[in-house]
């Protein structure tokens, strides 16, 4: 728009140099016209208003990255999380998506600090897990809440499910029997 200004007022400047007052004219009030759109936007930006339903913090979004992009309403430009829980993606093997059950509960740790002893408890939440293709083998996608600081949550962490307790000869042999299962269908 702004540039469109300048060009309608180099036509009048150039209109009133050659003497021709009705161009001139037509070309001031083309001008005076892109002035009050910029006026319009200018008025619109500064009654623009960020809300969220809740109160939270922002866990993604960076427009930094965005500055000069158009953006159109209802664009989603920030995520925001309640402060009292996060909630976790936990991605599980497919031979052992068996073994999760709804409640269970472990250990997670934060990636930044690995060997911090603090740790929380996450309980899985989800009953029916989606699967979830990878490049080396597809995983079941489960949910879980966890009670874990934002900071560190931000940055990543692992979470570990405690399971029932099983004996070392089934440990070891599980995935033995479970292909030699798929390969004969039993």
């Amino acid at each position: 728009m702004k540039a469109e200004k300048a060009g309608y007022l180099k036509q009048m400047d150039a209109a009133m140099r050659d003497g021709e007052t009705a161009q001139a004219q037509i070309a001031e009030a083309n001008a005076q016209k892109a002035q009050a759109q910029i006026d319009l936007y200018e008025y619109m930006v500064g009654q623009a208003k960020l809300l969220s339903p809740l109160s939270g913090t922002v866990v993604q979004g960076d427009l930094k990255r965005q500055i000069g992009a158009p953006v159109k309403m209802g664009d989603t430009l920030f995520e925001v999380t309640p402060l009292e829980s996060l909630r976790a993606v936990l991605h599980v093997r497919e031979d052992q998506i068996t073994d999760v059950q709804v409640g269970q509960q472990g250990p997670w740790r934060p990636l930044r600090t690995p060997a911090s002893t603090s740790r929380s408890k996450s309980s899985v939440s989800i009953r029916s897990p989606r699967l979830s293709s990878r490049r080396t083998s597809s995983r079941f996608v489960c949910g879980c809440w966890s009670f874990v600081s934002l900071d560190a949550a931000r940055h990543g962490s692992v979470a570990k499910i405690d399971l029932v307790k099983r004996s070392y000869a089934w440990i070891w042999t599980r995935k033995i029997i479970n292909w030699v299962r798929m390969k004969l269908w039993i």
